[in-house]
């Protein structure tokens, strides 16, 4: 064999495996990569809301006001498909955003608050601002929705469809666990929790049509 053939054959050998390589960590990413669909939830006391819309009307009305500073809330992830498996649909949507309880499953929302500590413990390696963006304008954009009969809560909401990483808490570094649980507001060691980190988003909406659930039109039932 002369030498320019086996310098051919080198590069081809180093082609080969440098493809191999590449669709082994292809194929990794799509292995912990699960499809997810579902709701990404605000949830607000309807008395807190409208006391500040009636401010804003006293204040138009060039009436002594008051200026609310902070509103009680809670935000979570109810998720509606994980994977090839149905989690909640219809009414039990309802039911999860009145009685939300934390599980083993945790789902995390990147955001502003968070995405430091999960770059820095490695669970978040690529640029995902496009997914931190996408979530905070829409929920911006979300109008209030009310569940009809129900007069204690309003909510804002963002259905969205994409992909979430999925690690159990034993994949994580034993000394980033705690940190982690308490940046997802989890006040209690979870030896069985399942972390699913959402990083990419194909389509949203913040406007949803679910059974029994409306828009709420904040001056159509407050006093002018």
């Amino acid at each position: 064999m002369d030498k320019k053939t086996l310098n051919r054959m080198k590069k081809i050998i180093l082609l080969i495996t440098l493809c191999c390589i590449q669709c082994c960590i292809f194929a990794q990413d799509i292995d912990t990569l699960i499809d997810i669909k579902g709701y990404y939830v605000t949830v607000f006391s309807k008395q807190e809301i409208v006391f500040s819309y009636e401010q804003k009307i006293k204040q138009k009305n060039g009436l002594s006001y008051t200026t609310p500073i902070d509103y009680k809330q809670s935000s979570f992830f109810i998720p509606v498909q994980v994977g090839n498996r149905i989690v909640c649909e219809g009414e039990m949507v309802i039911e999860k955003i009145l009685n939300y309880a934390q599980n083993d499953s945790i789902y995390v929302i990147p955001n502003a608050h968070n995405i430091n500590l999960l770059k820095t413990i490695n669970i978040i390696t690529t640029n995902i601002s496009k997914e931190i963006c996408i979530l905070s304008t829409a929920m911006s954009f979300s109008p209030y929705y009310e569940i009809i009969g129900n007069d204690e809560v309003l909510f804002n909401c963002t259905y969205f469809e994409g992909y979430a990483l999925h690690k159990p808490i034993e994949a994580i570094e034993k000394k980033w666990q705690d940190y982690l649980l308490n940046v997802c507001f989890i006040d209690k060691k979870m030896e069985n929790a399942e972390f699913f980190f959402i990083v990419k988003i194909n389509n949203y909406t913040p406007y949803i049509e679910v059974p029994q659930i409306k828009k709420w039109l904040p001056y159509k039932s407050i006093g002018r």
